[in-house]
């Protein structure tokens, strides 16, 4: 959908050179690929499957557990952050 300057920077500055170091580096961008593409795939096939208006209501009562969780787990990585700041 888009290319973002961050996935600019993870591919070519990144998984390029590490791709070209590595024995099996062919796979790497074929991976990449597949990871930025399948939160799309998996988007689309739920559409399909269970119809738009079932499958964004479904999404919208799961928001809230993963708010609460993705909220959790930049809590704990704050305090992590922190107690290995302050104890360098």
């Amino acid at each position: 959908m888009a290319f973002c300057p961050t996935l600019f920077w993870l591919f070519f500055g990144l998984l390029l050179p590490l791709a070209l170091a590595s024995s099996f580096g062919f796979l790497f961008p074929l991976l990449f690929a597949l990871g930025t593409g399948f939160p799309l795939g998996f988007l689309l096939l739920l559409f399909t499957r269970m119809g738009r208006g079932r499958a964004l209501k479904g999404m919208r009562q799961v928001r809230s557990h993963l708010l609460r969780g993705a909220g959790a787990v930049f809590v704990a990585l704050g305090i992590l952050d922190t107690v290995l700041y302050w104890n360098l």
